[in-house]
Parts: structure tokens; sequence; C-alpha cells
């Protein structure tokens, strides 16, 4: 079989494990891939590339990305996501100013300082990621807590939105191109305003024309709905 199955793919598993729950449920004699990692973190669109279409996996890779997701404000991890140590903002009495956090920024205090993260904007690599140090990621080097120069990639911000902003909790959606790092542009654009935050949640919407809500789940490969929805 060749093609491109969309599926939901949940927290707490990574990307791998979706091919490997496919290839045990059905055991193809065809290649199986797929079209851009998910971190275990976070849920949403993976897409399986089936035979031929593992061709297309640098192709698919390129398609712009949509994401939601979940800022927590007045903390930093060292992963800037839920998974890493979180440790609160400490409150800075000799400068108020600079003690803003969860509630304290109006609506469009927050979207204003979001503006100039969108277009092409010069992105840090974050320390916990795939990126290699000659041959080791980034984040085996971060876990023995070794020290790493700092690297920088240009990446694309297409659309930036403001879902919700409540309490110590900004919900966005982002558009952005292939290899941008959500957690880091969430983590940038509350530090421009002097706050650590953090992502609690991060959802892939859409990757190009594939949508979260046409996306089958991994309880479809033990039946024949899943081969309705290669495309």
């Amino acid at each position: 079989m060749d093609g491109i199955l969309a599926v939901y793919k949940p927290v707490g598993i990574t990307s791998f494990d979706v091919i490997r729950e496919l290839k045990h449920a059905i055991h193809p004699d065809f290649k199986v891939g797929h079209g851009g990692t998910l971190d275990p973190f976070a849920d949403g669109v993976l897409l399986l590339l089936l035979g031929k279409a593992t061709k297309k996996m640098n192709e698919l890779a390129e398609l712009p990305k949509t994401y939601l997701a979940t800022a927590v404000l007045g903390a930093r991890s060292d992963t800037l996501d839920r998974t890493g140590i979180i440790v609160p903002q400490i409150i800075n009495h000799a400068q108020p100013e600079c003690n803003e956090g969860a509630g304290k920024f109006s609506n469009s205090q927050i979207e204003e300082a979001a503006k100039k993260f969108v277009g092409e904007i010069e992105q840090v690599i974050p320390d916990y990621s795939a990126t290699k140090i000659n041959g080791i990621p980034r984040y085996k080097l971060a876990r023995r807590g070794e020290a790493m120069e700092k690297k920088t990639k240009m990446v694309m911000i297409y659309d930036l939105r403001f879902v919700l902003i409540e309490d110590n909790k900004v919900e966005f959606e982002a558009t952005v191109s292939s290899g941008t790092y959500i957690r880091q542009l969430s983590y940038d654009i509350f530090k421009s305003l002097g706050v650590e935050s953090y992502l609690e949640a991060l959802t892939r919407t859409r990757i190009g024309d594939f949508q979260l809500e046409k996306c089958c789940e991994m309880s479809d490969f033990n039946d024949d709905i899943w081969k309705n929805k290669v495309t």
C-alpha cells in the first residue's frame, strides 16, 4: 500500500510508538515512516507515510504546521515545557517592574509583544532538542549537564493569534514553518515582557491540508477504517 495516513497521536507516547502500533496491528509488507516528529508531551496530527510515500518524507516535513499551545506564566522549566524541572519565578523587590506575572498583562500588551515574532525570525535552538552536536543530540548533552554553545536558525512565523488570556495561563495558535520550536517561541514572547513561562500543553492541529478533525485514531488500526483515510 502506498499513501499518507493522518493519525491522531495522543499525549504520552512517541511518534515511533504510533508506527510500532500500526505495524503490530496490521503486519505491513510495505515501509512505514512519518512526516514530522511530535514530542511525547504533545498531541495532534502525525502523518504516517506508507510504501512509496516514504520517499516524500522531506517534502512533507517542509509543510507549514499549525499548533494550539497553552503557556503557564510565572515559572520556568529547563525543557521549556511541563516535562522538565519547574521553578517559580523569583520576585525582585528592588525592581517591581520585572515581577509582572500571570494576570498582570493586558491582552493588548501581550498581542503587541507577539507582533515582533511574526514573520521571519532568528530562533534559539533549545538545549532540550534533537539537534545534534558532533553526532550527539543536544538533549543528551543537556541531561549530562554539559555546557553548549548557543545556536540559532531562521524560521518563519506565518500567523500568531491569542485564543485565551486568563489568570496565569495564555492559550495561542501559531502557524509556522518546519523546524520551528513552539516552546521556544512561547518562552521568547513572554520573556520579552519580563516574565518566565513554560508550555503546559501543545496540540498540532494541522500539517499543510491535513487537519486534526480528519485524523484516524490508533484504535482504528485494528479495523479497515484506517484504509479509507489513506490519501
